[in-house]
């Protein structure tokens, strides 16, 4: 059976990190399909062509000739999908495609996993309308750069170490305690040692998100002079995925878009991860992440 060939209408969201006018792509790629309100206004920031290329209910695609929706498509012709991909996933597309276009660094997020997600959509649908997971994957169509899944242990203490206005922010006997906890089996598979080394770090990363707003700030003056000055030396020269100089730059880039932000200092938790154009990277449901910009 010959499956059509359908040139869809995907909707565009306006958030206040997205690139403004026509320097967001995502605008550029919107007004490549005929739409009856949609222009570029030179003002406006453009974050997502939500070429929500699916069905998701908040910003369903469309065929540009009917204007039926992409949903009532799939669930009206099963070869669009496959009565085996239909079956699966109850006649909707199981995935959504987007094109982000960041001029400022997004909030620092998880996505929840199927089975929290849906107990979460079962308790309240209303702020949580969608009762997927979703693992995202990520291709830079420009240079792109995000935070991406915990650093390894040992880069967590060296920072620890290197960075004092972290450790004064942790607290000594905490940063201690995590130094101590991990210490010679940082990389280790054993079942003990990776539930003792979870819980270090869950017990470290929680201090700082619980510190109050007035402490991170004054925190993050030290930090910020330290940045400005240090050079190559910053952060005992950056670890084993970054260089000083970098960190460094990142740290004062962040501070000039949410200044004395709490973020400044997860930067020291997360991989720090530039893409070039065409390089990609996977995330699972879980995975703690945020986008900086591309």
């Amino acid at each position: 059976m010959q499956v059509p060939l359908l040139r869809l209408q995907c909707g565009v969201n306006s958030y206040e990190w997205g690139k403004v006018g026509k320097e967001s792509a995502a605008a550029k790629f919107a007004t490549a399909t005929p739409s009856d309100d949609f222009s570029i206004e030179e003002e406006k920031p453009y974050a997502e062509k939500q070429l929500w290329m699916g069905t998701h209910p908040s910003l369903p695609s469309r065929d540009v000739e009917t204007k039926r929706t992409l949903l009532d498509l799939v669930q009206d012709n099963k070869a669009l999908m496959s009565t085996e991909i239909s079956k699966r996933y109850g006649d909707k597309l199981p995935f959504l495609f987007k094109v982000l276009s960041i001029r400022k660094a997004l909030s620092i997020q998880a996505h929840p996993n199927k089975q929290l997600a849906e107990e979460l959509h079962k308790k309240d649908p209303k702020n949580y309308p969608d009762e997927n997971h979703k693992p995202e994957m990520t291709i830079a169509i420009t240079p792109f750069d995000g935070l991406c899944g915990f650093r390894p242990l040992k880069e967590l203490s060296h920072f620890l170490t290197t960075v004092p206005s972290l450790r004064k922010l942790i607290g000594e006997s905490t940063a201690k305690e995590f130094e101590d906890s991990v210490k010679g089996h940082e990389t280790s598979e054993k079942e003990e040692d990776v539930k003792k080394n979870k819980k270090a770090l869950q017990s470290l990363f929680s201090t700082l998100m619980n510190t109050d707003k007035e402490t991170i700030a004054s925190a993050a003056k030290d930090l910020i002079a330290s940045a400005k000055k240090g050079g190559e030396g910053f952060a005992g020269g950056g670890g084993s995925s970054n260089g000083g100089k970098e960190l460094a730059d990142l740290v004062v880039r962040l501070n000039s878009q949410f200044e004395g932000d709490i973020g400044l200092f997860v930067l020291f938790f997360l991989n720090y991860v530039k893409l070039e154009v065409g390089e990609g990277m996977f995330l699972k449901a879980d995975d703690i992440h945020a986008y900086l910009s591309g």
